[in-house]
């Protein structure tokens, strides 16, 4: 006999509109550092932190170090470098010229507050604490402790084999002799220097099991390449799969999902797509539902129960679809082209037309940069693919206020989405919205990452960045079911035990079974100078000058030119619309 399935079918589209140029390139590492002397001078010092940075120095060469300081003439760019990252800072006082003494020798404790504020520049975030055996800083100079602590807890400086401290008044301590006046030799600022660019200590922790659905899903996924999913248009899809299930079959998709109080979910859903439909004037987020029966199933007297679709009609804003085995393919497929505004032509093939029901998510987004993109300074360049191998990409480049954070094995980019409308050039009709706040994430990390973990807690600066990243549209589709098993779904694909009577009788299907059969996703996002464009659909089936001059503000630099994950996030509500990753140059 012929058992009777649902399928469930969930669509996403995101669209960025394009982007502006101007990025650096990143240093070639064709320099090389000065030889290390026996002792190590503050000049020598400068070049070669700057050298090992992986930076291009030349980006800081226009800075005329002569208005800042009386020996400023004819400084390498590797000294402007350091000047220009806030990592050198001279002796001035902001109302008189300081000055540089690159020839004198380096101390320790210059040594070490020239790196600790390196260390501030390269990271935004460090863990709060390790190492042991702390150095005392009753004679270190109140510029240098910060910087000596930092050297000492992330293992920059060796502390290992100094002396505890002995006071001058002959007194002892289990604290550490740091001395801060003895000048150091290049070997060992070379090596504080190396150990500067190895720190290992991120302050981004992948918690044993993930916390939510987004993050529970990804890790479930088996994905390769270019991907994206919409965990806000699968989450939609099941929970109306939730709303008409029962007893077991309910809990587990409830847990899945990571959905404590199915009635609040449901007034959180309403309550979100009313918010959505009030950012009209500055975004389309469109989120659109259907139930679909098909009415070849049930000699054309099939009907979903009432309750059911009330609840999805209040909450979901779920309209009712009646097809047959002649149209049914055809009809869903046009549905979903319309609501994804032809991004996602079609989401059934024939093998999915004797479904029984199907319960689809359809998610349109499409928003512009808060700062766009000079299509005009986008131009080729060097990607380097997953596997190692080398593509080319469309680079866009601006340099503007962004959004940044980095700890080590992790570096992030903030892209905001515009959030005010005017209806013209003069500025009639001027609107903020307060409340919308989304962005695109673009994340480098060295392993695995919890996307949604990471972003619920990481605190991005903001400021000046370069930013380097290629225009990109990634289009992906799979089924979900073995990830959704992999969550603990279970009970809702098995024919004898799936219970979905809070949507329909079955009864009347042959054999009286009425179960999951899969879960589809397809999404597509593009990426440009302008802003981004996205759908989604998911579909659950059953079936069948006088003064000092101002210093130079810190600018960043985040260049996106090897693989990175993605994501559109709603922050003001935490929901994750999009994430994916950009693995392959195409």
């Amino acid at each position: 006999m012929k058992k009777r399935r649902v399928l469930a079918i969930v669509l996403a589209l995101g669209l960025l509109l394009p982007g502006a140029a101007g990025a650096a390139q990143a240093l070639d590492a064709a320099a090389t550092p000065p030889a290390p002397p026996e002792t190590a001078t503050r000049g020598w010092f400068l070049q070669t932190l700057a050298l090992n940075a992986g930076e291009d120095v030349s980006e800081s060469a226009w800075i005329d170090m002569e208005e800042y300081f009386t020996d400023g003439a004819d400084v390498p760019d590797e000294v402007k470098w350091t000047f220009d990252k806030w990592i050198l800072n001279g002796d001035g006082n902001g109302e008189e010229k300081g000055t540089l003494r690159l020839d004198d020798p380096i101390t320790r404790q210059e040594a070490a507050a020239l790196l600790g504020r390196y260390l501030d520049y390269k990271y935004t975030e460090l863990p709060a604490g390790c190492g042991t055996g702390a150095p005392d800083n009753y004679n270190i100079a109140a510029w240098a402790q910060s910087g000596v602590s930092k050297c000492w807890m992330y293992g920059v400086i060796d502390m290992s084999e100094e002396q505890n401290v002995t006071y001058p008044d002959g007194t002892a301590s289990s604290a550490l002799e740091f001395r801060p006046d003895d000048p150091v030799s290049g070997t060992e600022a070379m090596e504080w220097i190396a150990n500067a660019n190895a720190v290992t200590a991120s302050a981004v922790a992948t918690p044993e099991q993930p916390g939510s659905f987004t993050d529970a899903l990804v890790r479930a996924l088996e994905t390769e390449g270019n991907w994206s999913v919409s965990p806000y248009s699968i989450r939609l899809c099941l929970a109306m799969l939730a709303n008409g299930a029962k007893g077991e079959t309910q809990q587990e998709l409830l847990t899945a999902l990571c959905i404590d109080d199915l009635d609040a979910f449901n007034q959180s859903v309403k309550e979100l797509l009313e918010t959505y439909d009030s950012y009209a004037r500055i975004m389309s987020l469109d989120t659109a539902n259907a139930l679909w029966l098909n009415q070849s199933r049930f000699d054309g007297k099939g009907a979903f129960l009432p309750g059911f679709v009330q609840q999805m009609d209040e909450y979901f804003r779920a309209t009712v679809e009646e097809v047959t085995d002649a149209d049914s393919v055809e009809r869903v497929n046009a549905w979903v082209e319309e609501k994804t505004n032809g991004k996602i032509p079609a989401i059934l093939t024939e093998d999915n037309r004797e479904f029984v029901t199907a319960l689809v998510n359809a998610v349109y987004f499409k928003a512009a940069w808060e700062n766009e993109f000079n299509e005009d300074r986008t131009d080729k360049a060097d990607f380097t693919n997953a596997d190692g191998t080398a593509g080319t990409v469309d680079m866009m480049h601006q340099t503007d206020g962004f959004g940044y954070y980095a700890t080590p094995g992790v570096e992030a980019l903030k892209m905001d989405y515009r959030n005010d409308a005017v209806d013209n050039i003069e500025g009639d009709n001027y609107e903020f919205f307060r409340d919308a706040d989304f962005s695109m994430y673009l994340i480098k990390a060295d392993g695995t990452l919890d996307v949604q973990h990471f972003l619920d807690s990481a605190e991005f600066t903001y400021g000046d960045v370069r930013v380097s990243v290629p225009r990109f549209k990634v289009e992906y589709s799979a089924a979900l079911d073995e990830a959704l098993q992999a969550l603990g779904v279970q009970t809702v694909y098995d024919p004898e035990t799936a219970d979905l009577t809070a949507m329909l009788d079955p009864s009347s299907l042959p054999g009286q079974q009425h179960f999951l059969d899969t879960v589809l996703h397809k999404t597509y996002i593009a990426v440009d100078e302008k802003g981004t464009e996205a759908a989604a659909v998911t579909a659950a089936m059953t079936g069948e000058g006088s003064a000092m001059p101002s210093r130079p503000e810190l600018v960043r630099t985040f260049t996106a030119d090897e693989p990175f994950w993605f994501v559109i996030r709603d922050n003001a509500k935490g929901e994750i619309l999009f994430v994916g990753r950009y693995e392959t140059a195409k």
